[in-house]
């Protein structure tokens, strides 16, 4: 049996439809978009990150608290991303208490606003 060619064009515009409003609604937009977002921020992190390694690859000598601290520095910065700055979720991401956070974040001048020499300050070896 031959199906309208009106009938069936209407029934293939209303499942179009139906997908459209189920599959996709605005607030799933929204999300993927975040997600992008942050996906973005992280792999520009990654490169930078990357081209700070090529730099100290190419030094002869390693300097083990220097790559503590920045080593540090890199997944305090990477936890912030995940966590869109929120210092208490980064905090019980890395496991540590955000005063602990709050002060390394200090040490390492990575606080808007502060100078880098009014704290603690890592020594150089």
């Amino acid at each position: 049996m031959e199906m309208n060619q009106m009938l069936l064009y209407r029934k293939n515009k209303q499942v179009i439809s139906d997908f459209n409003h189920t599959v996709h609604p605005p607030a799933v937009i929204n999300n993927k978009l975040e997600a992008l977002k942050v996906l973005a921020n992280t792999i520009l992190f990654e490169v930078a990150s990357l081209e700070q390694d090529r730099e100290i690859a190419s030094h002869t000598r390693v300097d083990l608290s220097g790559e503590v601290q920045r080593f540090e520095i890199d997944l305090i910065r990477c936890a912030l991303m995940r966590t869109g700055g929120r210092q208490r979720r980064a905090a019980a991401l890395l496991g540590i208490k955000p005063t602990t956070l709050h002060a390394k974040m200090r040490r390492y001048g990575m606080i808007p606003g502060e100078d880098e020499g009014n704290s603690e300050s890592v020594p150089e070896s």
